[in-house]
């Protein structure tokens, strides 16, 4: 197992990341694709797997996502749509707002943006690059659309970004980072 693989390998701690997850798939040892695996069913697998901290991601959004991840078997947790809509994120408006409508069928697997599979909003550029299948290789891919995405984010245009958001984004909200924070810490449990 990659788990027992990489503790033999000296890391400290795993993250054991969710097919909810936003952003990039990772992967070692088999394609992305073959390696989706849903948060709930992932975490307990590698906790049960190695004695190091396993951290878990994807689909994390609130106290309740906290409190399920430990009751899994988590030291701790990571999440990241959660605060892209915070005042303090540095996200652009157009993916706040993108963010703010997405519900958990909202969000697609895609190569489009960069060429590696990763989950996000689906917008003009991800549904046309799709439809013409216009996907190079990463890092290519990455480099053609980094050409319209940095002024797109210039200019706000979010049928034009990366959108990249998780499968619990409609639990996001607009606050400050440390109400989402304490939102989020408020599910660990006593002792932790």
């Amino acid at each position: 197992m990659l788990f027992r693989s990489l503790e033999a390998g000296g890391a400290d701690a795993i993250v054991a990341t969710g097919f909810e997850a936003a952003g990039h798939r990772v992967s070692f040892l088999a394609p992305a694709e073959q390696s989706l695996v849903g948060t709930i069913a992932l975490v307990p697998q590698v906790v049960d797997a190695v004695t190091i901290p396993v951290v878990a991601a994807g689909g994390i959004g609130d106290r309740r996502g906290v409190a399920a991840a430990f009751a899994l078997g988590a030291s701790g947790v990571q999440v990241g749509t959660a605060f892209l809509r915070t005042r303090q994120s540095a996200a652009p408006a157009a993916h706040r707002q993108a963010i703010s409508h997405s519900p958990a069928h909202g969000t697609v697997l895609t190569r489009a943006m960069s060429g590696r599979p990763a989950r996000g909003i689906p917008n003009r550029a991800v549904t046309t690059i799709e439809q013409q299948r216009a996907i190079a290789r990463f890092p290519a891919q990455n480099w053609l659309t980094g050409q319209f995405r940095a002024e797109a984010a210039r200019q706000d245009q979010g049928e034009l970004l990366s959108l990249w958001a998780g499968q619990a984004a409609a639990l996001s909200r607009s606050a400050e980072a440390g109400e989402v924070f304490a939102e989020l810490t408020a599910g660990v449990p006593d002792g932790h």
